[in-house]
């Protein structure tokens, strides 16, 4: 009887073993896990972080960009190329202007203005195809008016 009951409490003992060591493994699943959802949370997160510097980025672009093509009209063409630029950590200004220089477009001349042709100190003024006054309708005349009223010609007192 002595050697059954050793075989009971062995075959107790083993059972205990088994069921610790399955709640080892449990809970060791569980850690890795845990650490793989809070490492792909993490990087989801600098993922975010990154496209939202990304589109702050192009938003300041776009709203710099409008001030540079008044001042350099040939930086509308190469609008993408100077957003790389920019991205690469270029001001919008330096980047406009390597852009523009590597292109050949930077301070080109602008065109001389047209001297008048007919001489002497009048102006010389050539039909320009808006009707005559006699021909005008009575809502053409009052837009007329108004528009000169804007420009600083007239004024209603």
């Amino acid at each position: 009887m002595a050697d059954e009951f050793d075989l009971e409490k062995l075959d107790e003992d083993i059972e205990k073993d088994s069921k610790v060591e399955k709640r080892i493994k449990d809970l060791s699943e569980k850690v890795r896990l845990t650490s793989e959802e809070r490492d792909e949370k993490d990087r989801l997160f600098k993922e975010q972080g990154i496209k939202t510097l990304e589109l702050q980025g192009e938003r300041d672009f776009f709203a710099g960009f409008a001030d540079v093509v008044t001042t350099h009209p040939a930086a509308k063409d190469h609008k993408d190329e100077i957003l790389a630029k920019v991205k690469n950590g270029y001001s919008i200004e330096d980047a406009t202007f390597a852009v523009l220089g590597k292109a050949g477009k930077l301070g080109q001349p602008k065109p001389a203005p047209v001297e008048n042709p007919a001489g002497g100190s009048a102006v010389t003024q050539h039909p320009t195809g808006e009707k005559p006054l006699s021909e005008l309708s009575r809502d053409e005349k009052r837009a007329k008016l108004i528009e000169a009223e804007q420009r600083g010609d007239i004024s209603m007192t």
